[in-house]
């Protein structure tokens, strides 16, 4: 009766792989659909979670040092959380919002530059080969980057209505925390009690072990990485604005937040801080480009590594092909969060194989 029972859940699990792999190769497009929708309607709690895991390390440590109750560790933890946010979005958002106003208001005068430009590669090729001129086609050329200032006008507009959105989602996610970490022993008591509900003795252990290396794993690079884009931000809008560039904190900002992605990151904001600046001065611009290069050396030979260590444990073929796979399903929050994700599945596949090396007497020979 028992092997009956293993035989028809190892039918049924095969099955269901099967037809996720055909329903993948067949029609790629709603997996992704699919995907994409429950991670935008899970992604208040994703937040909570992520808030509750950040935060549970604070409260637990001020119960203990200070022999507080919860709602007292609670209150203590967000009211210095919120004021922390509240006092940057004080601080700060005014003025990226006057930059970001000030750089749309000059956007004719770039187009204008770019237009000189173009006029001018153009008149220098005819004079020096009118085939070449003809072959590349600037007028087709012009058409192209008018529309390319008309997508980046609509995708800015777009880009405010998703932040509104991720701020809801936010503060929703807020509200969410403060009740997982209210009753974190009551979930952790659910959470074990399923775990040997359904499993053998030996797996709820070896998962509730994994779930640990997890939440540690992400701890520590989540927070570390976050100091570590907190002061290359700020070494960045202070190395802007002793060079004298433009919108200096507001490319400080950005410069800090995409440095949250590996390897992608500091290219993504060393390009808008050239093209920026190019516009109002060439010789500013390749100063800021080797700045920002030699920032960007500065934390991958010694800050980042200082800071995190070997936090994930990934190989950087593994953190590059994360960021493309997650960049493709989810977009720019899909590479935010790439990385720990990518880890915490090594994790699980590690035990997985360690498991299964181990029934097999192979763990001294691989």
């Amino acid at each position: 009766m028992e092997l009956n029972r293993q035989l028809i859940w190892k039918l049924t699990v095969i099955g269901l792989i099967l037809l996720v792999l055909w329903r993948v190769i067949s029609e790629p497009d709603t997996i992704s659909r699919v995907l994409q929708y429950t991670f935008q309607l899970l992604t208040p709690v994703i937040m909570g979670i992520a808030i509750a895991l950040l935060l549970n390390t604070v409260l637990s440590y001020m119960e203990e040092r200070f022999s507080l109750k919860r709602y007292q560790g609670l209150l203590i933890v967000y009211v210095t959380f919120i004021g922390l946010l509240v006092i940057s979005a004080m601080t700060l958002f005014p003025r990226i919002y006057s930059s970001v106003a000030s750089l749309i208001e000059e956007l004719p005068f770039y187009i204008r530059q770019l237009d000189g430009f173009v006029g001018q590669l153009n008149a220098f090729l005819q004079d020096y080969n009118e085939t070449i001129a003809q072959t590349i086609d600037f007028k087709r050329f012009e058409e192209r980057y008018s529309g390319w200032v008309q997508t980046a006008v609509l995708s800015s507009v777009s880009y405010v209505s998703s932040f509104t959105m991720t701020l809801i989602n936010f503060l929703i996610g807020i509200v969410i925390s403060i009740y997982l970490l209210k009753d974190k022993e009551v979930f952790a008591r659910m959470f074990k009690r399923l775990l040997y509900a359904l499993f053998p003795v030996a797996t709820a252990k070896t998962t509730i072990d994994i779930f640990q290396e997890m939440d540690y794993i992400f701890k520590r690079y989540i927070i570390g990485k976050s100091l570590d884009c907190l002061i290359i931000g700020v070494m960045a809008v202070i190395g802007l604005l002793i060079i004298g560039a433009p919108y200096a904190l507001l490319l400080g900002v950005i410069i800090g937040i995409l440095n949250f992605i590996p390897y992608v990151g500091p290219l993504l904001g060393m390009i808008p801080a050239f093209i920026i600046t190019y516009f109002y001065d060439p010789f500013t611009a390749v100063l800021v480009l080797v700045f920002i290069f030699l920032l960007q050396q500065f934390d991958g030979l010694w800050l980042g590594p200082k800071i995190l260590g070997d936090s994930v444990g990934i190989t950087p073929f593994w953190v590059i092909t994360s960021i493309i796979i997650g960049g493709s399903l989810f977009g720019l929050v899909g590479m935010f969060i790439s990385v720990p994700v990518t880890a915490m599945i090594q994790v699980i596949l590690s035990r997985l194989i360690d498991y299964r090396l181990s029934r097999k007497n192979l763990n001294e020979l691989l």
